[in-house]
């Protein structure tokens, strides 16, 4: 699933129900109604709780990387694009029932989940492991931090990695990690400001958001690790080809790279197209400070 979380604006996305963001072009729109559920729109499920991929902002506004990326694939299709604030559990079963479009919300791809809905993976969210400032010795993995205390967020593929070295240490002798786990990426690095662990896992993006945002204490010792994949989710397979072939005229002409940049976000090389497998072994650059 999608749990890399953050705290920010998780008060107020309840408050949120539909959020309209990109006016289509002046251009006829590709689809119509079928297979749109309403004329002109395209609508998606969104869950806005995960800075900077997508959140709110202080003026009420759904914003981050998966706005920018549904506003692009809208406006090349000349359509309107609306932003439906939704529950991670509830999308698949609103989608399956023909009530929006798609889901554009940092969904984690998997065979079982490409088993219900159409998928097209284009990305993938990444660990990084963060320090003090302060520590500047060299990093290469997990094992430096046997015997010492490590934050993760609390139900993660984070927190599973984490325990899972740990593991291996102690079957080779050497003592575990002491892994802790917090609420939300925030508390992970206020844990870590404290000087309360020694390092801690948080997501490569947020990492970055943080940084931008002039949280300066910590560095990223090494980024692009655990990799998962996301995807878009559909109902309808002629609105996921016609998605899928924006995605690849906007691959092919620099726009659909451009776009992921400003959040290091890793994207997948393509193309870009409905799967229901296994995808092939993927790897996201490897980050450090």
């Amino acid at each position: 699933m999608m749990k890399r979380l953050m705290v920010l604006s998780m008060a107020i996305a309840g408050l949120c129900g539909l959020a309209g963001t990109a006016e289509a072009q002046n251009c006829e729109p590709k689809l119509g109604h079928p297979p749109l559920v309403r004329k002109g729109t395209m609508i998606a499920a969104i869950n806005p709780t995960v800075a900077p991929i997508q959140y709110i902002n202080e003026d009420g506004e759904i914003i981050g990387l998966d706005v920018d990326l549904g506003n692009a694939i809208a406006a090349k299709l000349c359509l309107k694009m609306q932003f439906q604030s939704t529950q991670f559990a509830t999308m698949i079963p609103i989608l399956k029932e023909g009530r929006i479009d798609l889901i554009n919300s940092f969904m984690f791809y998997t065979p079982d989940r490409a088993s219900q809905v159409l998928m097209i993976p284009y990305g993938a969210s990444s660990a990084a492991i963060v320090v003090s400032k302060k520590n500047t010795d060299e990093i290469k993995g997990l094992e430096y931090f046997s015997g010492k205390a490590f934050a993760t967020e609390l139900g993660t593929v984070d927190y599973a990695e984490a325990k899972k070295v740990s593991e291996e240490l102690v079957t080779a002798g050497k003592p575990a990690i002491d892994v802790r786990t917090f609420g939300t990426y925030a508390d992970v690095l206020q844990a870590l400001s404290a000087n309360q662990v020694a390092g801690a896992f948080i997501g490569v993006e947020q990492a970055a958001y943080y940084k931008k945002k002039g949280v300066d204490f910590f560095r990223v010792a090494i980024g692009g690790l655990i990799p998962h994949a996301e995807a878009l989710a559909f109902k309808d397979p002629a609105l996921a080809d016609a998605v899928a072939k924006v995605m690849n005229e906007m691959k092919a002409d620099g726009s659909f790279d451009k776009i992921f940049a400003p959040y290091d976000h890793c994207v997948l090389p393509g193309p870009y197209k409905v799967t229901s497998c296994p995808l092939p072994p993927f790897t996201c650059p490897v980050r450090k400070e």
